[in-house]
């Protein structure tokens, strides 16, 4: 169970509308042991890539945006090699240098992926002849180029991208398993979207430690996997938990910025935003009538009461996004709110 205790900064948000926390309040974000790992990770997590790792986003705005999630206790940082055009890594790792210089560097989780070949957040129209490589000469050599650069000598969580319980060969596992014993990376994980590879790592605990899954109030039909992969030991990371803002009223489609642009484009080009856009709009209601909560909040808020997931990350290129997001690991939704959204993600299965 989640502790009831809410810091003084977020006292009364039950009774009244969400205010925000301000730059340089702090909320007392929580942490999580994720599955069997030593890693306790906290409940939210910041996504560095989309437009936050963008060359055409500032990498000021960007460090900043690092700065405040640390400020707030997040520890949690995951990130891709191919991410943001292949910008995202060295962004991060900018960052940090940034922002702990020489200090200890157990105090971030640090979290990266390889086998996806095309660069992610790059909007192209038409599809690339090669689009993964899984083969055990790659994924090391991309493991060896994410820890330069990040800057740092091992990954905490290194993650397969997207990988098909078909592409996971016994050779790979092989130069995986040396890849750890050499302290390339500590953990591994896997980043899929399809309920098959869920369950196929639900049943090899022996091999893997993390799954990072799509999972959100239009989601639903991930709980069964994601209590399997529990109950065997696999920590569970929540994405998506936004459905990529198509949760959020108002949020894709207002364009005021250059992010807001980007995040319009990927919403149309992706079949998943479509299809998640599609089906967002009467939650959206349910979410925006939550008392004491923005939507956002009670979108994280029902994701973070699934005591089988570990994290929820949030991209956000926006400070006072991140603020609004984190004040949501203090918040709990009643049970009536839970049950009004379960219901109305009923109501959609017919």
């Amino acid at each position: 169970m989640r502790s009831q205790h809410y810091p003084a900064a977020l006292r009364g948000m039950r009774k009244h509308k969400s205010k925000n926390l301000e730059p340089g309040q702090v909320a007392k974000i929580k942490y999580r042991r994720l599955g069997q790992t030593d890693l306790n990770v906290s409940e939210i997590a910041l996504g560095c890539a989309g437009f936050w790792g963008d060359r055409l986003f500032s990498e000021r705005k960007a460090i900043s945006v690092v700065s405040e999630a640390l400020s707030h206790g997040v520890n949690f940082f995951d990130t891709g090699h191919n991410y943001s055009n292949f910008n995202a890594e060295p962004r991060l790792g900018k960052a940090l240098r940034n922002l702990l210089g020489s200090g200890d560097r157990s105090k971030v989780i640090l979290s990266s992926k390889a086998g996806t070949v095309v660069a992610a957040g790059k909007l192209a129209l038409s599809k690339p002849a090669k689009i993964k490589d899984f083969s055990p000469g790659y994924i090391e050599s991309s493991c060896a180029q994410s820890l330069r650069n990040l800057g740092t000598d091992y990954l905490d969580i290194f993650q397969l991208h997207g990988i098909t319980k078909e592409e996971i060969t016994e050779g790979l596992l092989d130069r995986l398993d040396t890849m750890k014993r050499n302290g390339m990376f500590r953990f591994l994980g896997v980043n899929t979207h399809a309920l098959a590879d869920m369950n196929f790592i639900a049943e090899h605990p022996d091999r893997f430690d993390m799954v990072l899954l799509d999972y959100n109030v239009l989601q639903l039909d991930r709980e069964p996997v994601i209590a399997k992969l529990q109950a065997n030991g696999i920590g569970v990371v929540a994405g998506t938990v936004l459905g990529q803002g198509h949760l959020i009223k108002g949020k894709i489609g207002r364009i005021r910025s250059m992010s807001d642009i980007w995040y319009l484009a990927r919403s149309l080009v992706r079949p998943g935003g479509r299809e998640l856009a599609a089906k967002s709009a009467a939650m959206q209601e349910v979410l925006m009538s939550v008392e004491g909560m923005t939507a956002a909040q009670a979108a994280v808020s029902f994701v973070l009461q699934n005591s089988s997931v570990a994290s929820c990350i949030i991209g956000t290129t926006k400070i006072a996004n991140l603020i609004e997001v984190i004040g949501a690991a203090n918040n709990d939704l009643s049970q009536h709110d839970i049950e009004r959204i379960r219901a109305t993600y009923q109501s959609m299965q017919h």
